[in-house]
């Protein structure tokens, strides 16, 4: 099949069809595929429209695990890997159970590169997820390896400190640059001043190392009055992200209040 038939593996669309899905209470999942009865025409490119699976509740995140796998999440929390020849679905096991409560619950996964068809090894996935702790709920980077059907060694990477009471905003997408490095974003929680406030991680877009460490050239690492995995803050609600590994650049799709909703290009340090 040609690169424009299986287009929709490009990295820059990718973040943008998880955007659309994370939006519909019932989705089918579509893929390129010249044998498609439906077609269409843009002005640079030919496509085709073929449903691989129907009946999923809130789909938040998905990511391609090879070629022609996709794991996908849902936001009460449960989550499916999608076999796109042999059109089928099966659910992965040996995740906590997550709380679902308002725009919370089990968001995005992402792995930082496709492995090949025949990959036996365990394959290391990201999520994020809406933890329930002290101060309210938390949005929280998590790790796993998934084996065949099952995930283990689930752990918190970051429990961010953006807690509240409220179910409102959580972001939250998740990039890699190629480099060792991994963004995710967190929204505001439904209280603005946060966005302004490097004491704490909501309304900002964080950048750890792969084991979740601080890099040594984080804008703020040697900041007093402000937490050293912030890479940009004033954000609202971040829920698209993706870097652009050709010209080392990250951009953000971000929500604005009744409309307004942006594209941005992320700068180290900047508000």
């Amino acid at each position: 099949m040609s690169n424009k038939h299986r287009y929709i593996a490009n990295s820059v669309f990718l973040p943008a069809l998880t955007l659309l899905v994370s939006c519909l209470f019932s989705v089918s999942i579509f893929l390129k595929n010249a044998d498609a009865a439906q077609s269409f025409s843009s002005q640079k490119h030919d496509f085709y429209l073929d449903e691989i699976a129907s009946g999923f509740d809130t789909p938040w995140g998905l990511a391609f695990v090879t070629p022609n796998k996709l794991i996908l999440t849902e936001r009460d929390g449960d989550i499916f890997l999608l076999d796109l020849k042999a059109k089928n679905q099966k659910q992965i096991s040996g995740h906590p159970k997550i709380e679902s409560s308002g725009q919370g619950g089990l968001m995005d996964v992402a792995l930082p590169s496709v492995k090949p068809e025949n990959y036996q090894d365990k394959i290391r996935l990201y999520f994020t997820y809406s933890k329930s702790t002290e101060a309210g709920l938390a949005t929280t980077l998590a790790s796993a390896e998934l084996v065949g059907q099952h995930l283990i060694n689930w752990q918190d990477v970051l429990v961010t400190q953006s807690a509240n009471d409220n179910t409102r905003h959580f972001g939250s997408r998740i990039t890699f640059d190629g480099q060792g490095h991994l963004f995710f974003s967190i929204g505001d929680r439904a209280e603005r001043e946060n966005a302004q406030n490097l004491s704490n991680h909501a309304g900002a877009i964080l950048r750890l190392t792969l084991d979740g460490k601080t890099p040594a050239d984080n804008p703020f690492i040697d900041s007093r009055k402000a937490l050293a995995e912030i890479w940009s803050y004033g954000h609202r609600n971040p829920q698209g992200l993706v870097f652009d590994k050709t010209h080392k650049r990250l951009w953000s799709i971000e929500h604005g209040p009744r409309g307004g909703d942006e594209i941005n290009l992320i700068e180290k340090g900047k508000n």
